[in-house]
Protein backbone atom coordinates (compact mmCIF):
# COMPACT_ATOMS: atom_id res chain seq x y z
CA UNK A 1 0.00 0.00 0.00
CA UNK A 2 1.41 3.36 -1.00
CA UNK A 3 1.73 6.39 1.24
CA UNK A 4 -1.77 7.69 0.44
CA UNK A 5 -3.54 4.45 -0.50
CA UNK A 6 -6.28 3.53 1.93
CA UNK A 7 -8.85 0.73 2.11
CA UNK A 8 -11.80 3.03 2.94
CA UNK A 9 -13.43 0.02 4.61
CA UNK A 10 -15.30 0.01 7.92
CA UNK A 11 -16.31 -3.10 9.91
CA UNK A 12 -19.88 -4.14 9.13
CA UNK A 13 -20.90 -4.25 12.81
CA UNK A 14 -19.32 -0.98 13.87
CA UNK A 15 -20.96 -0.99 17.33
CA UNK A 16 -19.55 -4.37 18.29
CA UNK A 17 -16.19 -3.44 16.75
CA UNK A 18 -15.85 -0.31 18.89
CA UNK A 19 -17.14 -2.03 22.04
CA UNK A 20 -14.56 -4.79 21.73
CA UNK A 21 -11.82 -2.23 21.08
CA UNK A 22 -12.80 -0.36 24.24
CA UNK A 23 -12.78 -3.55 26.30
CA UNK A 24 -9.35 -4.55 25.02
CA UNK A 25 -8.02 -1.13 25.98
CA UNK A 26 -9.37 -1.03 29.52
CA UNK A 27 -12.36 1.27 28.91
CA UNK A 28 -15.02 -0.99 30.48
CA UNK A 29 -17.37 1.83 31.49
CA UNK A 30 -17.43 3.24 27.96
CA UNK A 31 -17.92 -0.25 26.54
CA UNK A 32 -20.79 -1.08 28.91
CA UNK A 33 -22.70 2.10 28.07
CA UNK A 34 -22.04 1.86 24.34
CA UNK A 35 -23.04 -1.81 24.08
CA UNK A 36 -26.75 -1.05 24.28
CA UNK A 37 -26.59 1.81 21.76
CA UNK A 38 -26.89 1.95 18.00
CA UNK A 39 -24.05 3.57 16.05
CA UNK A 40 -24.53 5.00 12.58
CA UNK A 41 -22.12 7.06 10.50
CA UNK A 42 -22.04 9.25 7.40
CA UNK A 43 -19.10 9.74 5.05
CA UNK A 44 -18.97 13.52 4.56
CA UNK A 45 -16.15 13.55 2.03
CA UNK A 46 -12.49 14.49 2.05
CA UNK A 47 -11.32 15.33 5.56
CA UNK A 48 -9.56 18.58 4.59
CA UNK A 49 -12.67 20.06 2.98
CA UNK A 50 -14.77 18.82 5.92
CA UNK A 51 -12.77 21.07 8.21
CA UNK A 52 -10.19 18.60 9.55
CA UNK A 53 -6.89 20.39 9.04
CA UNK A 54 -3.47 18.78 9.02
CA UNK A 55 -1.79 16.02 7.04
CA UNK A 56 -5.06 14.49 5.87
CA UNK A 57 -4.41 14.06 2.17
CA UNK A 58 -6.88 11.56 0.70
CA UNK A 59 -8.39 10.81 4.10
CA UNK A 60 -12.15 11.03 4.52
CA UNK A 61 -14.26 12.39 7.38
CA UNK A 62 -17.03 10.56 9.19
CA UNK A 63 -19.87 12.02 11.27
CA UNK A 64 -21.20 9.56 13.85
CA UNK A 65 -24.63 9.33 15.47
CA UNK A 66 -25.04 7.30 18.67
CA UNK A 67 -28.58 6.46 19.78
CA UNK A 68 -29.39 4.94 23.15
CA UNK A 69 -31.14 5.33 26.48
CA UNK A 70 -30.90 8.60 28.40
CA UNK A 71 -28.68 7.00 31.04
CA UNK A 72 -26.18 5.68 28.49
CA UNK A 73 -26.20 8.81 26.36
CA UNK A 74 -25.63 11.11 29.35
CA UNK A 75 -22.58 9.07 30.32
CA UNK A 76 -21.19 8.92 26.79
CA UNK A 77 -21.66 12.67 26.29
CA UNK A 78 -19.70 13.31 29.48
CA UNK A 79 -16.86 11.29 27.93
CA UNK A 80 -17.23 12.74 24.43
CA UNK A 81 -13.58 13.66 23.90
CA UNK A 82 -12.31 10.28 25.12
CA UNK A 83 -14.93 8.36 23.12
CA UNK A 84 -14.10 10.26 19.94
CA UNK A 85 -10.41 9.48 20.47
CA UNK A 86 -11.09 5.78 21.00
CA UNK A 87 -13.40 5.47 17.99
CA UNK A 88 -10.74 7.22 15.93
CA UNK A 89 -8.09 4.72 17.02
CA UNK A 90 -10.38 1.75 16.42
CA UNK A 91 -10.83 2.86 12.80
CA UNK A 92 -7.04 2.72 12.19
CA UNK A 93 -6.94 5.83 9.98
CA UNK A 94 -3.51 5.05 8.52
CA UNK A 95 -5.06 1.90 7.04
CA UNK A 96 -8.69 2.78 6.38
CA UNK A 97 -8.21 6.49 5.63
CA UNK A 98 -11.14 7.50 7.86
CA UNK A 99 -11.17 10.24 10.51
CA UNK A 100 -13.90 11.10 13.02
CA UNK A 101 -15.22 14.64 12.57
CA UNK A 102 -18.08 14.68 15.05
CA UNK A 103 -20.39 12.61 17.24
CA UNK A 104 -24.07 13.45 17.69
CA UNK A 105 -26.13 11.81 20.43
CA UNK A 106 -29.81 10.80 20.33
CA UNK A 107 -31.90 9.60 23.26
CA UNK A 108 -34.26 6.67 22.67
CA UNK A 109 -35.95 5.44 25.85
CA UNK A 110 -38.45 3.12 24.20
CA UNK A 111 -36.60 -0.05 25.24
CA UNK A 112 -34.11 -0.42 28.08
CA UNK A 113 -32.89 -3.61 29.74
CA UNK A 114 -29.97 -4.59 31.93
CA UNK A 115 -28.06 -7.85 31.62
CA UNK A 116 -25.50 -9.27 34.03
CA UNK A 117 -22.06 -8.00 33.03
CA UNK A 118 -20.36 -11.31 32.23
CA UNK A 119 -16.91 -11.14 30.62
CA UNK A 120 -16.75 -14.45 28.74
CA UNK A 121 -16.76 -14.01 24.96
CA UNK A 122 -19.95 -16.09 24.53
CA UNK A 123 -21.82 -13.76 26.91
CA UNK A 124 -20.45 -10.67 25.15
CA UNK A 125 -21.63 -11.92 21.76
CA UNK A 126 -25.08 -12.87 23.06
CA UNK A 127 -25.42 -9.57 24.92
CA UNK A 128 -24.41 -7.65 21.80
CA UNK A 129 -27.00 -9.49 19.69
CA UNK A 130 -29.71 -8.84 22.27
CA UNK A 131 -29.01 -5.12 22.62
CA UNK A 132 -28.69 -4.73 18.85
CA UNK A 133 -32.13 -6.25 18.24
CA UNK A 134 -33.72 -4.13 20.97
CA UNK A 135 -32.12 -0.96 19.63
CA UNK A 136 -33.93 -1.70 16.37
CA UNK A 137 -37.24 -2.19 18.21
CA UNK A 138 -37.38 -5.95 17.54
CA UNK A 139 -37.90 -7.74 20.88
CA UNK A 140 -39.21 -10.84 19.09
CA UNK A 141 -35.72 -11.36 17.66
CA UNK A 142 -34.36 -11.41 21.22
CA UNK A 143 -36.41 -14.33 22.55
CA UNK A 144 -34.12 -17.11 21.30
CA UNK A 145 -30.81 -15.40 22.12
CA UNK A 146 -31.99 -14.34 25.58
CA UNK A 147 -33.03 -17.94 26.30
CA UNK A 148 -29.52 -19.13 25.40
CA UNK A 149 -28.04 -16.37 27.57
CA UNK A 150 -30.32 -17.32 30.50
CA UNK A 151 -29.43 -21.02 30.35
CA UNK A 152 -25.70 -20.29 30.25
CA UNK A 153 -25.92 -17.77 33.07
CA UNK A 154 -27.94 -20.03 35.38
CA UNK A 155 -25.57 -22.92 34.67
CA UNK A 156 -22.66 -20.70 35.69
CA UNK A 157 -24.37 -19.83 38.96
CA UNK A 158 -25.19 -23.48 39.65
CA UNK A 159 -21.60 -24.51 38.97
CA UNK A 160 -20.40 -21.76 41.30
CA UNK A 161 -22.48 -23.25 44.14
CA UNK A 162 -21.76 -26.89 43.16
CA UNK A 163 -25.38 -27.45 42.16
CA UNK A 164 -25.86 -30.22 39.56
CA UNK A 165 -26.75 -29.00 36.07
CA UNK A 166 -27.46 -32.45 34.59
CA UNK A 167 -28.95 -35.77 35.66
CA UNK A 168 -27.21 -39.11 36.20
CA UNK A 169 -27.38 -39.85 32.47
CA UNK A 170 -25.64 -36.59 31.62
CA UNK A 171 -28.76 -34.92 30.22
CA UNK A 172 -28.78 -31.20 30.95
CA UNK A 173 -31.50 -29.81 33.18
CA UNK A 174 -33.87 -27.32 31.49
CA UNK A 175 -33.95 -23.65 32.37
CA UNK A 176 -36.79 -23.86 34.90
CA UNK A 177 -35.09 -26.74 36.77
CA UNK A 178 -31.92 -24.67 37.11
CA UNK A 179 -34.02 -21.79 38.48
CA UNK A 180 -35.66 -24.18 40.94
CA UNK A 181 -32.31 -25.47 42.18
CA UNK A 182 -31.00 -21.93 42.67
CA UNK A 183 -34.19 -20.88 44.46
CA UNK A 184 -33.82 -23.80 46.87
CA UNK A 185 -30.14 -23.00 47.47
CA UNK A 186 -30.87 -19.34 48.24
CA UNK A 187 -33.71 -20.29 50.59
CA UNK A 188 -31.67 -22.87 52.50
CA UNK A 189 -28.75 -20.46 52.83
CA UNK A 190 -30.99 -17.54 53.85
CA UNK A 191 -29.65 -15.29 51.11
CA UNK A 192 -32.68 -13.00 50.81
CA UNK A 193 -33.64 -10.37 53.35
CA UNK A 194 -37.31 -10.35 52.33
CA UNK A 195 -39.99 -12.97 51.83
CA UNK A 196 -40.99 -11.04 48.71
CA UNK A 197 -37.71 -11.67 46.86
CA UNK A 198 -37.64 -15.32 47.95
CA UNK A 199 -41.22 -15.86 46.77
CA UNK A 200 -40.64 -13.95 43.53
CA UNK A 201 -37.71 -16.18 42.61
CA UNK A 202 -39.72 -19.27 43.52
CA UNK A 203 -42.49 -18.10 41.18
CA UNK A 204 -39.90 -17.56 38.45
CA UNK A 205 -39.61 -21.36 38.13
CA UNK A 206 -42.98 -21.58 36.37
CA UNK A 207 -42.15 -18.36 34.47
CA UNK A 208 -38.98 -19.92 33.06
CA UNK A 209 -40.92 -23.08 32.20
CA UNK A 210 -43.35 -20.99 30.15
CA UNK A 211 -40.38 -19.19 28.62
CA UNK A 212 -39.11 -22.54 27.35
CA UNK A 213 -42.40 -22.91 25.47
CA UNK A 214 -42.21 -19.37 24.08
CA UNK A 215 -38.68 -19.95 22.84
CA UNK A 216 -39.52 -23.30 21.22
CA UNK A 217 -42.96 -22.50 19.84
CA UNK A 218 -43.22 -18.72 19.42
CA UNK A 219 -39.77 -17.42 18.50
CA UNK A 220 -37.49 -17.50 15.48
CA UNK A 221 -35.61 -20.46 17.01
CA UNK A 222 -37.78 -22.61 14.72
CA UNK A 223 -40.28 -22.14 11.90
CA UNK A 224 -42.94 -20.71 14.20
CA UNK A 225 -45.71 -18.16 14.23
CA UNK A 226 -43.85 -15.69 16.42
CA UNK A 227 -45.09 -13.84 19.48
CA UNK A 228 -46.39 -10.30 18.99
CA UNK A 229 -44.12 -7.37 19.79
CA UNK A 230 -45.87 -6.24 22.98
CA UNK A 231 -45.83 -9.67 24.62
CA UNK A 232 -42.28 -10.36 23.41
CA UNK A 233 -41.11 -7.14 25.10
CA UNK A 234 -42.90 -8.14 28.30
CA UNK A 235 -41.17 -11.55 28.26
CA UNK A 236 -37.79 -9.89 27.70
CA UNK A 237 -38.39 -7.37 30.50
CA UNK A 238 -39.47 -10.00 33.06
CA UNK A 239 -36.66 -12.43 32.23
CA UNK A 240 -33.93 -9.78 32.27
CA UNK A 241 -35.27 -8.37 35.55
CA UNK A 242 -34.96 -11.85 37.08
CA UNK A 243 -31.41 -12.28 35.76
CA UNK A 244 -30.50 -8.87 37.17
CA UNK A 245 -31.87 -9.90 40.59
CA UNK A 246 -29.72 -13.04 40.53
CA UNK A 247 -26.69 -11.00 39.51
CA UNK A 248 -27.20 -8.52 42.35
CA UNK A 249 -27.74 -11.32 44.87
CA UNK A 250 -24.52 -13.00 43.78
CA UNK A 251 -22.63 -9.73 44.25
CA UNK A 252 -23.93 -8.66 47.65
Amino acid sequence: MGQYEFTYEIPEDITNWVVRFLQKNGEEALADNLRGCKIEYEDVGLAYYAGLKGDNWNKRALDFTIEGTEKCIDFLKSKDRLLKEKIQKSLRPTTTGFLVRSIDYLINDEIEITLPNEQAESFEILSGDIHDALSKGEPTLVLDRLHTYSVRYLRELCNKHKIPISDAKGDSFPLHSLAGSLSKYYRENKVFQSDFAEQALKMSISMFEKYNHVRNQQSYAHDNEVLNKAEAMYVVSVVTATLTLLHEVENY
